[in-house]
């Protein structure tokens, strides 16, 4: 019995460590362990007792996962593992350029940078070129670029 709940442990550690440590190998060695659980249950207990081990071990795995889930980002140590997107603020930042001047830095032919509102920009020239130094004005955002036209005074 100190051998299956050993193997399970072991198991169990293992396959929580491969969710922060990658490599596959504390995976796998978690696998067997929890293998060798359930096979050493098997011969030492009967058919029975292997067969519930090995649902109780399922239902184990599976409410382990389920609270590492929601709750590794608030575990010590895995904070930094897990990434913060501010792109949205982004997104929203560029969405709210529509309308506004700028300057080309480069030739648009038709992608290139401009710097609107103190800024720099990827965008891109909603027909032909534009020259460097030219007045621009934002007319829409599409994907990461802002789409731009050569301004009316210019």
């Amino acid at each position: 019995m100190t051998l299956i709940i050993t193997l399970v442990v072991i198991g169990l550690i293992a396959i929580l460590a491969e969710l922060v440590l990658p490599g596959g190998l504390l995976g796998v060695v978690g696998a067997l362990c929890l293998l060798g659980a359930v096979i050493t249950t098997f011969v030492e207990y009967g058919a029975t007792a292997g067969v519930i081990g090995l649902f109780l071990l399922i239902a184990l795995g599976i409410a382990t996962i389920g609270w590492w889930m929601k709750y590794f980002h608030k575990l010590p140590g895995t904070k930094q593992l897990i990434l913060h997107n501010e792109s949205g603020k982004a997104d929203r930042a560029a969405e709210e350029l529509v309308g506004q001047p700028g300057v080309a830095l480069t030739d648009l032919v038709p992608s290139g940078h401009a710097r609107i509102d103190g800024r720099k920009y990827d965008v891109i020239a909603e027909s032909g070129s534009v020259r460097k130094d030219a007045e621009i004005v934002v007319i829409a955002k599409r994907g990461p670029s802002l789409i731009v036209r050569l301004a009316e005074n210019s």
